[in-house]
């Protein structure tokens, strides 16, 4: 079965794209099929650097839905009320639970997880997060 994330690109004659490939997509194929808990440890560590083709190929399975292991609740929804000014220890609670479901099912998934690798701080968070407008609510009912 070939997923989508692990095709190589439709050219790998330029040497970047190769490299890209290698260093990248083969890379997640690979962890996800012989090391899946480090992949896992791997993806849910959002402060531990990664190479940027690794990085890029995991952010594009993530959006491709491609990683089922994968609870974007549990790993973005935390550090996302941070940077919102809210406690992390929300994500578990019970009155949120739309908002993980919401997170759970974001589109956006990929693009977040790198987002908030990078800083991506409320503003920028805002402009892509389906979550935003319930977090900066919850802020201001606790202000």
């Amino acid at each position: 079965m070939t997923l989508p994330y692990a095709k190589p690109p439709a050219s790998i004659d330029r040497p970047e794209r190769l490299r890209d490939y290698l260093q990248g997509d083969r890379v997640l194929r690979e962890l996800e099929t012989y090391a899946p808990a480090a992949l896992d440890r791997l993806i849910e560590d959002l402060s531990h650097p990664l190479s940027g083709p690794f990085e890029r190929a995991v952010a594009r399975a993530l959006g491709a839905e491609c990683l089922p292991g994968f609870v974007p609740a549990a790993t973005l929804m935390p550090t996302m009320l941070t940077r919102f000014g809210l406690p992390a220890e929300l994500a578990t609670e019970k009155a949120l639970k739309a908002q993980r479901r919401t997170c759970n099912r974001c589109p956006q998934v990929g693009h977040c997880w790198q987002a908030l690798r990078h800083g991506a701080q409320a503003e920028e968070c805002r402009s892509f997060c389906p979550n935003a407008e319930a977090f900066t609510a919850i802020g201001e009912e606790e202000a």
